[in-house]
């Protein structure tokens, strides 16, 4: 199911404008998706996004979710495009799974903002 998942996010995502707008760049000429599985290397650039599957749950004995976590990191200078960007995914998440929470923060080791939307996959 964690595969079934990861595959899922990332299509959803890759096929969002809105995303892809500002996680898709021209890099060495070609077309790269700043979209990460748990974490992404120090050589690439921000804005960019991480995702994490945490914890699958049983419902019934057929069914199950996944809990899934999207990190935006935005740069210093960019805590209003991080709140916009992370308003529009939150909207977006919200109308496609069963969205659970959604935040802003200030990580103090990378000096970044983070948008936080978390999620459950069925």
């Amino acid at each position: 199911m964690f595969k079934e998942t990861s595959l899922s996010v990332v299509d959803y995502l890759k096929n969002l404008p809105e995303f892809t707008a500002v996680m898709q760049r021209i890099v060495d000429g070609n077309e790269k998706l700043f979209l990460f599985p748990l974490v992404a290397s120090i050589e690439n650039t921000l804005p960019l996004t991480t995702y994490v599957l945490s914890e699958r749950t049983p419902l019934t004995k057929d069914v199950s979710q996944v809990i899934v976590t999207l990190n935006f990191w935005f740069g210093m200078e960019s805590y209003d495009a991080c709140c916009e960007f992370t308003d529009t995914l939150t909207d977006l998440i919200d109308d496609k799974f069963l969205l659970q929470s959604s935040s802003i923060e200030y990580n103090e080791e990378t000096a970044t903002f983070s948008g936080i939307i978390n999620f459950s996959i069925i």
